[in-house]
């Protein structure tokens, strides 16, 4: 029995008598009220069980049993308006597809510090190409590669390049035509470079990296306060950022960047306006490569970006700029060569402007609502679209500026909403279909730009693909449950495509990410069978590959085999 209402209201002790000893010496009635009914406690949604089963009803339905007499149908307890919530299919994945070790796909061979330590070596002279190759080189570098960076004068640097005698170059230019040609090589494809000079791609990838570590080194590279060599630094930086060995050297040329007082515009700190304006374009691109090499980092989780702490770089062509010039030439109205780099520089600003706490997703006590996070991701929406009102899509600079604002606001928002940052296995169907068609607008806006504009392919994949991996798995994982449509007919193509250009994922040998490459195989696989079920197509070359990976002939057969291996485990 429980204490009477007066001593509970009381908060004192009562001997429970009728009437108890303390209402007896108040003379107030003493009433003991029936105990209310103990309240259910609220079972929380285990979301192993929840992906258990969902796994379980992914079988069913493979091999066509009916369950529907005996399917549950879960209900949100959640107050928000959409009320409808299904299962977040991603969360039934296993941890190498929700956590992927990847975050670009390469087409150029990876480099090693191991590879200049060879002892016989040739006079770095003698590995200048010939001059007419030397041209083609730097005409591709200024058409397919400057327009994406913009550190060096093309003006002025062009005349040094085709009129200097590769046998007596100084160290610092020497450094520069090296870079030249490596990125040069990489913006061609494999076809275009046989072609023009009849050696494969990769062989002159790595001759010509070799080269310019080599002619760094010759410049005193870690050490020096000369800019072009900074800037022949940079450039190499840009051939393989993705890498630990880049996110290293990057630490280094920041460091360097900073003893030459590139982050600070001080007048007193350069001879001209023209190299003051070079050094702040310098900087600015060291910036970016920086916060895209700390991802990679071992300590990306406690390395703060460096303080830009200067303007952004002017908005003029190469033309408006010459070395003796003393003041800042007037910046036209409407967009120049600069379009693409204050594009991407716009990113920066607005993330330090207030934003970069809002989309710090390595911050676990990160805790904003997906609202204020959409609001910042609308805000820069409109900066891109007062910016760019003025381009005209013919021109494929102001193209590739227009899709890579498209892409940044559309891979922004996936990452918002993506499930890795939901605390809940359930979603509301309405997020789910946005994230779905989200995901395909990456995706989608990726394969345009990478197979139709005229730029450099590597430097345009590092530059706006880190999250390629999470899209295409999130578009796969959905794809197990959705049977037809235009936006299943999209994914499909975009899906077919990315294998087609990117023979690594279905490797013939065993590699780092030999799991990670396994489990998204069978994902793409598992997603094939709702498509094969529901319409009649035959397996595109890509999934018979992949079936052949575990020597199965059909598809068919391969739902009898995990029929048989789930049996096993389960």
């Amino acid at each position: 029995m429980k204490a009477c209402s007066v001593c509970a209201r009381r908060k004192v002790k009562c001997d429970k008598g009728s009437p108890c000893a303390n209402c007896l010496k108040a003379q107030t009635p003493c009433v003991y009220e029936a105990p209310a009914p103990q309240r259910p406690r609220k079972r929380a949604a285990d979301e192993e069980l929840l992906a258990r089963i969902a796994r379980y009803e992914q079988l069913m339905r493979r091999h066509h049993i009916d369950f529907a007499p005996y399917a549950n149908t879960w209900v949100s307890c959640s107050s928000s308006t959409e009320t409808e919530t299904e299962l977040s299919l991603w969360s039934t994945l296993c941890p190498e597809l929700k956590h992927p070790p990847i975050q670009t796909l390469k087409d150029i061979p990876p480099f090693h510090l191991s590879s200049i330590m060879i002892t016989a070596q040739p006079e770095l002279h003698t590995l200048h190409p010939e001059p007419r190759h030397l041209y083609r080189l730097w005409q591709t570098f200024v058409e397919r590669v400057n327009p994406l960076i913009k550190i060096v004068h093309v003006p002025t640097l062009q005349q040094r390049v085709l009129d200097g005698d590769v046998a007596d170059l100084s160290a610092s230019l020497s450094a520069m035509l090296f870079s030249i040609y490596m990125l040069a090589v990489t913006a061609l494809s494999p076809e275009e470079c046989l072609s023009l000079f009849k050696e494969p791609r990769d062989e002159l990838v790595t001759r010509y990296r070799n080269a310019t570590l080599r002619a760094l080194v010759a410049a005193d590279f870690l050490t020096t306060r000369d800019l072009e060599v900074l800037q022949a630094f940079v450039l190499y930086l840009f051939a393989d950022c993705e890498s630990e060995l880049a996110a290293t050297l990057t630490s280094a040329a920041l460091r360097i960047g900073q003893k030459m007082g590139l982050h600070r515009d001080e007048p007193r700190l350069s001879s001209s306006f023209f190299e003051r304006e070079m050094r702040i374009r310098l900087w600015w691109q060291l910036c970016g490569l920086d916060a895209r090499c700390r991802p990679v980092s071992v300590s990306s989780a406690s390395h703060s970006p460096p303080e830009l702490g200067i303007r952004l770089p002017l908005n003029v062509n190469d033309a408006d700029l010459h070395p003796d010039m003393t003041d800042a030439p007037l910046e036209p109205a409407g967009p120049t060569e600069m379009v693409f780099v204050l594009m991407k520089l716009q990113v920066t600003v607005w993330l330090q402007s207030g934003n970069l706490k809002i989309f710090d997703f390595l911050n676990p006590t990160q805790t904003l609502a997906t609202e204020v996070k959409d609001a910042a991701i609308d805000q820069l929406e409109a900066i891109y679209l007062h910016n760019h009102r003025r381009l005209d899509i013919r021109i494929p600079i102001h193209r590739l500026a227009v899709t890579v604002a498209r892409l940044n606001v559309a891979r922004l928002r996936f990452k918002v909403h993506h499930p890795r940052w939901q605390e809940k296995a359930q979603l509301p169907k309405q997020r789910k279909e946005m994230l779905f068609r989200t995901a395909l607008t990456v995706l989608e806006t990726l394969d345009t730009m990478l197979a139709t504009a005229p730029f450099s392919t590597p430097l345009l994949v590092h530059l706006t693909t880190r999250v390629q991996m999470d899209p295409l798995i999130y578009v796969l994982s959905e794809l197990r449950e959705r049977a037809a449509g235009e936006d299943v007919s999209l994914a499909w193509r975009l899906v077919e495509r990315i294998y087609d250009a990117h023979p690594e994922l279905i490797p013939v040998e065993q590699t780092a990410h030999g799991s990670f490459f396994t489990a998204l195989g069978d994902l793409t696989i598992e997603a094939w069978q709702k498509c094969a079920r529901t319409e009649t197509v035959s397996a595109p070359v890509f999934i018979q590959l992949l079936l052949d990976r575990h020597g199965v002939l059909s598809i068919d057969e391969w739902t009898d085999w995990t029929w048989e291996w789930n049996d096993l485990l389960f």
